[in-house]
């Protein structure tokens, strides 16, 4: 396989990621009532309130809704940096593409492994979080949209981490004859 051919499908997903990113970290900024609404409906275990039996043993563990503001912040913060990673590592696979060079593309490569490792980091802590606040109980659609997130972000540093073969007789190592 080329090089072109590996940066270029590089690109594309971790371009897709980076842009999906940033309009997540743009609905964030620009509407913080809805995600401060869910946010503070986890913090606060305020789903679980009403029900007789769900989740009775863990609601010591809410927080005050108060906290919402605070952490839908926190995470926009580090929802900016993932975002800023991302784009860093799509743009080094569009110099490698535009190049053809593997030094370029080894690069690209480190810096998408960086930036998916905090992707990652980011929806596990979201699922760890909302567990430890009992979401899956009475948000299931949050939760699956973070699995997903999760399953997207290991097959993408799968798909980054993976050595390409190489194309020509001049990239493949040579050989030992045996005698």
């Amino acid at each position: 396989m080329s090089i072109r051919t590996i940066a270029f499908s590089r690109l594309a997903i971790l371009g897709g990621l980076a842009l999906w990113m940033s309009i997540a970290v743009l609905n964030n900024l620009l509407d913080p009532g809805t995600n401060r609404f869910h946010v503070g409906n986890t913090l606060s275990m305020h789903l679980l309130r009403d029900d007789p039996v769900l989740g009775l043993g863990l609601r010591w563990r809410a927080w005050s809704v108060d906290w919402s503001t605070t952490v839908l912040y926190a995470v926009a913060i580090f929802q900016i940096v993932i975002s800023l990673l991302l784009w860093r590592a799509a743009f080094a696979y569009a110099r490698a593409w535009q190049r053809d060079d593997r030094t370029l593309l080894d690069a690209a490569r480190n810096r998408a492994v960086a930036a998916l490792v905090f992707f990652l980091l980011l929806w596990f802590g979201f699922t760890c979080g909302g567990l430890w606040f009992g979401y899956w109980m009475k948000q299931g659609a949050i939760q699956s949209v973070h699995m997903t997130l999760i399953l997207i972000g290991l097959a993408s540093l799968i798909l980054v981490h993976m050595e390409p073969e190489p194309s020509t007789a001049a990239e493949r190592p040579a050989q030992a004859t045996h005698n």
